[in-house]
Order: C-alpha cells, then sequence, then structure tokens
C-alpha cells in the first residue's frame, strides 16, 4: 500500500545526501572545479618561467593530473622554502618542485606516489680544483633555503668547517657561483646537469652521489580525497606511458 510519509522520508533522505556528496567533492579543492598548484619557478627542466608561463616536467605532469580530475590547473608562485607551510596552512591544493619526501616533511604534509629519483651533488666552477666533499673545507657552500640538500650539509657541520650561504632563489646561488662570491653550490643533480649541458655554464659536478631523493607531490595531511586522487592519475600515467614520454620531453631520465 503506498504510504506518502515514506516517499517524503525519502525524498528528504535523498536531497541530503545528495548535498553531503556534493559538499565532500567541493572541499576536496580549495576552490571548485580548479586545482591549485604551489611552484617554485627557479628549476629549469623542471620548473621554470616560459614568457611568464610556467613550464617544464612538473608544470606538464601536474597539469595532466588535473586535466585527468576534471580540474583546471591555476598556478601560484613561491620561494621553495615558504611551499610546504602554503600547503600546511590551505594556501595551495598541492605543490611541485621536486620536493623529496623526507620524515620531517611528513610531519608537516602528506605526499602523493613517487614519480621520480634524484640525488644530491657538489657543483663548483670548472677551473676548480676540487673534487669532492673535503675540498669544501673552510669554503663558502651556497644551498637553497629549506631543501634536502640544506639539511644534509647542515648535519657536516659537526664534522667540517665550512660557511653555509643560504639562498631563497637558485638563480642567484647560480650567479654567485660564477661570479666568484660562493665557491660552491650543493645541488639537485638535475640543476647542475642542467646549468652545464642546457645553459652552458662554465661549471662542473665533483665528487660523489651525496644521497638519494625521492620526489613526490606535497598535499594538505588532511585531504586524504585528494591525494587519493592525484595518485590515481599517476597511476594510470605510470600505465598508459604518459609519465615516460614526460621524462623523455623534458630529458630528464
Amino acid at each position: 500500500m503506498f504510504n506518502p510519509k515514506i516517499l517524503i522520508i525519502s525524498t528528504i533522505f535523498l536531497i541530503i545526501f545528495s548535498g553531503c556528496i556534493a559538499e565532500n567533492t567541493n572541499k576536496t579543492t580549495i576552490q571548485e572545479g580548479i586545482l591549485t598548484i604551489g611552484i617554485s619557478p627557479d628549476l629549469p627542466p623542471i620548473s621554470y618561467l616560459d614568457n611568464k608561463n610556467p613550464a617544464g616536467f612538473e608544470i606538464d605532469l601536474i597539469t595532466e593530473i588535473a586535466k585527468r580530475m576534471s580540474l583546471e590547473p591555476e598556478f601560484k608562485i613561491y620561494e621553495f622554502s615558504s611551499l610546504l607551510d602554503a600547503v600546511e596552512n590551505s594556501e595551495i591544493d598541492c605543490a611541485v618542485a621536486l620536493i623529496a619526501i623526507t620524515p620531517e616533511r611528513e610531519n608537516k604534509v602528506d605526499f602523493s606516489r613517487c614519480y621520480f629519483k634524484t640525488y644530491t651533488t657538489i657543483l663548483v666552477k670548472e677551473n676548480d680544483f676540487c673534487n669532492g666533499l673535503k675540498c669544501l673545507e673552510n669554503k663558502k657552500v651556497g644551498v637553497l633555503k629549506g631543501s634536502v640538500q640544506e639539511s644534509l650539509m647542515e648535519g657536516f657541520l659537526d664534522d667540517m668547517e665550512f660557511e653555509l650561504v643560504h639562498y631563497e632563489n637558485q638563480e642567484y646561488m647560480h650567479k654567485d657561483l660564477l661570479s666568484g662570491s660562493i665557491d660552491s653550490e650543493v645541488c639537485e643533480f638535475l640543476t647542475a646537469k642542467n646549468l652545464i649541458n642546457d645553459r652552458n655554464y662554465s661549471l662542473k659536478i665533483v665528487g660523489d652521489q651525496m644521497d638519494i631523493n625521492y620526489d613526490a607531490i606535497a598535499v594538505n595531511s588532511e585531504n586524504d580525497d585528494l591525494k587519493r586522487a592525484i595518485n590515481t592519475a599517476i597511476l594510470e600515467m605510470e600505465n598508459d606511458g604518459t609519465v615516460v614520454q614526460l621524462k623523455e620531453k623534458w630529458n630528464i631520465d
């Protein structure tokens, strides 16, 4: 027998349930329909500005991820040392900048699947006789503020004597190395390779591989839905060959 009370209750339930779904969906990103991404565009060929437009491997990667999530990417520029705070404080949905996963960083933010592996190296002028870590004794050594390289070199200060010079922007660090204001810089290998091979700077890489870093997208630790969606997109891109194609395009593999 038809009961109008049941129909009314069912309708109310569906309205409330639908509202909850919409609300949860909207909370996945700060702005509905937009993925707000923090970048530090002084990392060619990973992230840089080409005629004021973001370009590079990670820019292509996160743009494709946003597309597969049916979102429009919107980029916001930060100094590298401010990126994780911006993610933690929900100023942005996520951040890309060759951000290595570390236990210390996992106390502030969460991370997606790793999509790239790299390492730290030492960069000096081409005519420098330095051949490794010990050469940095009593020298001025540049590092990017907030980077794993900064933490790594701070650890060596326990057993070595050198002056650590902290930079907010890698381009200024490169210029200081070329001018002689600093004696070396400790940086990520791809950065060093780009300076030498693509930009023809009179620099060279010395010493052994100093560590190994697994890079991923930083997301807010309370936004499990966003992390899950990003991971799904990355996995799809790994399986269909998109990640490999992007690495080949930017010559970073």
